[in-house]
């Protein structure tokens, strides 16, 4: 009887690739989930994350004014105070080195700091933005005015931290060389789903803030996949698909990382973002206050530098575009990226292009 030859099963490259991506793409599962709902000091360091040195300067309850040190010259005169949101943690802007906000500006020679809302607890839920302002940022600023000869410094707020960096302008411009205000919201009509979503016929915010005190990180962050439900579904397949790339996964894993590590939003601050902004939109029309005092935006004399990505859907185009319109005090430059809420940070080449514009706009406007 002849014998039947036996062909063997050769694997294509397609079918190892896949392999390979099915097994690391589920070593990455195991691995985020391992992680925990938050990082502390010691896993970022693992991941490599928020790298560029530092010393706290001050700290008082959950907040801390983190003071950067100076990587590259020639030094500036004029330092950077950041502002970040009370929605989500500060290292977005020092996210890994060479992926760095923060970093980018110490190579130019800038002293930079940053004010670090921290992780609110119950104890902070009936404090307001007249505390966190007028005492906390204020104290912050004293002293890092001390530390420069009481000279006015340049201030940077990202997102809901930009907003919170005009009321501080508007009420001390005296203190401020400059305003940098990057996807900032400072009009909220008609800004975006957001605005649709807390619409007062339908959404009280002290409702929550009574329930929780603290607004849960849960809570606040649940609705924000279902602005882009596409690119929510499909994440975890962009993953899988360029999951053998290590830099691709390098930058994933960071974004990932800081997406995932929420915190809550202090009750009391919360209501009035939500009542005074978004549902009555009293900061743009000048009725706002903070305590006594009447939050007036025009008394902004020094020049501001908005930021925005044309697609963005937590600050809409739009309403970013209009901030100039309302900053009637000051000389305001408006730069667009075509990009989106996140990408005109971290997103290469953008990110370089963004931190170089930005240089060069306080340069060329005596600010550094």
């Amino acid at each position: 009887m002849p014998e039947i030859p036996v062909q063997k099963f050769a694997f294509d490259e397609k079918f190892k690739d896949d392999l390979a991506r099915a097994k690391r793409f589920l070593e990455y599962l195991q691995e985020s989930s391992e992680r925990g709902s938050r990082a502390d000091e010691a896993q970022l360091a693992s991941m490599n994350m928020a790298r560029t040195p530092y010393k706290t300067l001050y700290s008082e309850g959950s907040t801390r004014l983190m003071e950067y040190e100076v990587l590259g010259g020639p030094p500036r005169k004029i330092p950077i105070f950041m502002v970040y949101s009370f929605i989500n943690r500060w290292y977005i802007l020092d996210l890994q080195p060479d992926h760095s906000f923060i970093e980018a500006l110490s190579k130019k020679g800038f002293k930079v700091y940053l004010l670090d809302w921290g992780i609110p607890g119950l104890e902070s839920a009936g404090l307001g933005l007249e505390y966190y302002l007028e005492k906390v940022a204020k104290r912050a600023v004293q002293r890092i005015r001390r530390k420069h000869s009481n000279t006015p410094i340049n201030l940077f707020g990202y997102c809901l931290g930009g907003t919170l960096a005009a009321i501080m302008a508007s009420l001390h411009p005296e203190y401020y060389a400059s305003q940098i205000l990057l996807t900032t919201p400072i009009k909220f009509k008609n800004a975006g789903i957001l605005s649709l979503w807390t619409n007062k016929d339908f959404f009280d915010p002290s409702k929550l803030a009574n329930a929780f005190g603290c607004i849960p990180e849960e809570i606040l962050h649940a609705p924000f996949p279902l602005m882009r439900p596409k690119d929510s579904l499909a994440r975890p397949r962009v993953l899988f698909d360029n999951i053998l790339s290590d830099s691709f996964l390098e930058n994933f894993r960071s974004l990932d990382r800081w997406a995932t590590d929420n915190v809550p939003f202090p009750g009391k601050v919360f209501q009035e973002f939500i009542k005074y902004c978004y549902q009555n939109d009293l900061l743009a029309e000048g009725k706002m206050k903070i305590g006594d005092t009447e939050v007036d935006l025009s008394k902004i004399k020094s020049p501001t530098l908005n930021i925005f990505a044309t697609q963005d859907h937590i600050v809409p185009p739009d309403t970013a575009r209009e901030s100039a319109d309302v900053l009637t005090g000051c000389q305001t430059t408006n730069r667009e990226y075509p990009v989106g809420h996140l990408t005109v940070t971290v997103g290469s080449p953008v990110r370089e292009q963004v931190w170089s514009e930005t240089i060069s706009w306080l340069e060329e406007n005596g600010l550094a």
